[in-house]
């Protein structure tokens, strides 16, 4: 282990990536690990005309995950936990609905890429589909 002093400056939670509603009235707060992992430092890796694919996920090597979910309006004193994500989460990809009710995100298991979706009346995540999108390149869903 490192001198005390170092560790404090290496060992801090990082500030949670904002995303705005377009009528700016309800903000996202996606939070994510300080470091990657070992296990996600590991994975492999395939280089393929410029990109850095994960073959067993279907999703970039390099793609940054978000661990936890959380939304506050304007006019509330107090954020909400969004409910039921999955365990261990590794989220990415978040898109609001047209309507702005919900949102959609992907999460990335071990066997690949699935798509998820809370609202924001129940605060509550669901899955929608099994490990199967491509997340090469852009938004895997639409």
């Amino acid at each position: 282990m490192p001198p005390q002093e170092i560790l404090e400056l290496a060992d801090y939670q990082a500030a949670p990536m904002l995303s705005m509603s377009s009528d700016r009235t309800r903000m996202l707060l996606l939070s994510r690990n300080t470091y990657r992992t070992l296990a996600e430092l590991s994975e492999p890796e395939l280089r393929l005309g410029g990109l850095r694919v994960n073959p067993r996920t279907n999703i970039s090597s390099g793609e940054s995950y978000r661990n936890n979910i959380r939304f506050k309006g304007l006019y509330d004193s107090e954020e909400t936990q969004v409910e039921g994500l999955p365990e261990n989460p590794r989220l990415t990809h978040f898109s609001w609905s047209p309507d702005e009710t919900k949102v959609a995100f992907t999460h990335t298991t071990d066997q690949g890429v699935e798509l998820w979706y809370f609202d924001f009346s129940d605060a509550r995540a669901h899955r929608l589909t099994e490990a199967c999108l491509n997340a090469n390149l852009g938004l895997p869903y639409s």
